[in-house]
């Protein structure tokens, strides 16, 4: 058997020994070196080997406190309890969360977000808000055909109109698009 030790750390600190176990692995190994694959992922490796000395030590002293960081989450879930059972509006909340996951998932992958749509969405907010707040002082008055047509003449709410006429016909569009197709024989 061979044993052959190498340096971890880059202060030699730390050393890992390798042991060949069986007859014919050095064979082996010389076979798999002379592969390009192999000797182009050893030499990636070779080229981290402090960053993947910090992740080893990492991970081995994140399984040394792995119970005292379950007993911190344990601790965590009964403050939670205790929090929720002391609150009776919060106790009566029910979340489904496979399904908020599901609709969020879906949300992040529409064109709801797409930062054009948001636009769109936040200047039709604006003028929602604005308008309510114009309708609770000063409404406009529609009592007929004659005063519609006298509202019709102010540029904003003809821009408003032309707005409406075209989101509404690019809607129809897509609903078209949207609607099943019937079999053709």
């Amino acid at each position: 058997m061979t044993e052959v030790t190498f340096p971890v750390s880059a202060d030699g600190g730390s050393a890992m020994t390798v042991t060949a176990v069986r007859e014919g692995t050095s064979n082996e190994l010389l076979e798999r070196l002379q592969d390009p694959q192999v000797a182009q992922a050893l030499v990636a490796l070779l080229d981290r080997a402090e960053l993947l000395a910090v992740l080893v030590e990492g991970l081995d002293q994140f399984v040394a406190r792995s119970e005292e960081i379950g007993d911190a989450v344990i601790t965590g879930v009964a403050e939670l309890r205790e929090t929720v059972a002391a609150n009776s509006r919060l106790s009566e909340i029910e979340v489904d969360l496979p399904r908020i996951v599901d609709t969020a998932t879906r949300l992040a992958g529409s064109d709801l977000v797409d930062p054009a749509a948001v636009d769109q969405i936040s200047l039709l907010a604006r003028g929602l808000v604005a308008g309510g707040e114009a309708f609770a002082e000063r409404p406009v008055p529609v009592q007929g055909l004659l005063s519609l047509n006298r509202i019709l003449r102010d540029p904003d709410v003809r821009r408003a109109v032309s707005f409406l006429a075209t989101v509404a016909k690019s809607l129809g569009q897509e609903l078209a698009a949207a609607a099943p197709k019937p079999p053709t024989t």
